[in-house]
């Protein structure tokens, strides 16, 4: 096994995993190999998601897409349809790296989401997104500003190639200034797509202050059954002392009367013994 098959594994595990692996992983490549391996971060779950995503093989189209943006930007082409164009097919990606992730046992969050919607969106931008998002070894999500080459952030991203060489350099002209009715749709889009998150935050809001409301309720409800059952169990222990005291006299009343009933019982049997012996001849004769 070589550097980049062991990379590729690594990267495709999820992040709970990954220090484990990349130590099992090391033990198995040549000591250099195993040094650069062990240099490897382990990635955050966005960008986890992205990896997933992409050894999933629905990340080709996007990379496709962002080709002919980049190229119908350099021409100066309309990129009307293929903007609409990005804003399905990002989506449909995000649900489904949030429906990959769900079912690899680690749900993504809102932020986490945004995070994999934002590195989508800089790989369309940007060559070296694109580039790093399709080795699918990324460590961090990818951020974008605008649109066109040098409009991308890619911090701490694993290659597969060689870095690309600055666009002076491979002879292309540089990039021209965003269009101006382009960056309304795009400024539009993203409102719109910031309105719905508010509107969804808002909606979610809503359910736990319903949720938060509900069980203060409840609480309140079980507490005032818990101070009635301290009374009712206050004054069942009063009556139970009573109880006893009354069960004290009883018994020592009874007592009393079994002592009496016992000497009288005694009592008649001695005048009935007498009775029986003929009492009435031990009576003085004259």
């Amino acid at each position: 096994m070589d550097f980049d098959t062991a990379a590729d594994r690594l990267y495709g595990v999820p992040p709970s995993e990954f220090t484990a692996t990349r130590k099992r992983l090391a033990g198995e490549l040549p000591r250099e190999d195993a040094r650069r391996l062990t240099a490897l971060r382990r990635p955050t779950v966005s960008a986890w998601a992205v990896n997933h995503l992409v050894r999933d093989g629905g990340i080709e189209p996007l990379l496709g897409l962002g080709e002919r943006m980049r190229e119908a930007w350099s021409s100066g082409g309309d990129v009307g349809e293929l903007e609409r164009e990005r804003g399905a097919l990002v989506d449909g990606l995000v649900r489904r790296a949030r429906e990959l992730a769900k079912e690899a046992g680690r749900p993504l969050n809102e932020a986490q989401s945004r995070e994999v919607e934002d590195t989508l969106q800089a790989a369309i931008a940007d060559p070296s997104a694109a580039e790093a998002v399709g080795a699918g070894r990324l460590e961090h999500a990818l951020s974008h500003a605008g649109f066109g080459p040098l409009g991308a952030v890619a911090p701490s991203v694993t290659h597969r190639r060689k870095k690309a060489e600055p666009t002076e350099a491979r002879g292309k002209r540089p990039t021209r200034e965003e269009d101006p009715r382009v960056r309304a749709r795009r400024l539009a889009e993203e409102a719109r797509a910031a309105a719905e998150r508010a509107e969804e935050a808002e909606r979610s809001l809503a359910q736990w202050e319903s949720g938060r409301d509900a069980a203060r309720e409840a609480v309140a409800a079980a507490d005032r059954r818990l101070e009635e059952l301290r009374r009712q169990v206050k004054a069942a222990e009063a009556e139970r002392a009573e109880a006893g005291r009354h069960e004290q006299v009883a018994q020592r009343e009874c007592d009393r009367a079994a002592r009496t009933a016992e000497d009288a019982r005694r009592h008649a049997e001695e005048a009935d013994a007498r009775r029986r012996t003929g009492g009435s001849g031990n009576a003085v004769r004259h």
